[in-house]
């Protein structure tokens, strides 16, 4: 059975929105695209959604108004369904603290500085689609 994959991009930057969501969509990962532009608005698709797939690959911002990056990464700790996420960060933050503080969360696999382009992806949906970094266990 092929395992459901989807994914959600976190960002208040509607261009990044649209500019990784393009990427995703010509990507090995077939799944339904979500976007949200702020923590709390990710969650609110995030329980819509984490019945009906087996895995979620969340794109998320540092950086944003309402709830940001770090808030959401905290908060994801105390969600029943937080094996199925992993997360890649893609933030315009250069600071190295951020990298570091990013490695003390599971669900984080990548972390990514802004501008990124199409072929740093690539290594992502592979390992991604191919079940190799998900799910976890736990």
């Amino acid at each position: 059975m092929k395992t459901k994959l989807e994914t959600l991009i976190v960002d208040d930057d509607i261009l990044t929105l649209h500019y990784i969501k393009n990427i995703v969509k010509s990507s090995p990962i077939n799944g339904p695209i979500n976007t949200a532009e702020n923590g709390k608005s990710a969650f609110q698709v995030l329980e819509d959604r984490t019945t009906d797939c087996d895995a979620i690959l969340v794109f998320l911002d540092i950086n944003m108004p309402v709830m940001d990056g770090w808030s959401f990464l905290e908060a994801l700790q105390d969600k029943s369904y937080k094996n199925k996420v992993q997360v890649v960060m893609v933030t315009s933050s250069t600071d190295p603290a951020d990298k570091d503080k990013s490695s003390n969360f599971p669900q984080v696999i990548g972390y990514l500085e802004k501008p990124v382009y199409p072929h740093v992806f690539v290594e992502i949906f592979d390992l991604f689609d191919s079940n190799i970094i998900i799910p976890k266990s736990g």
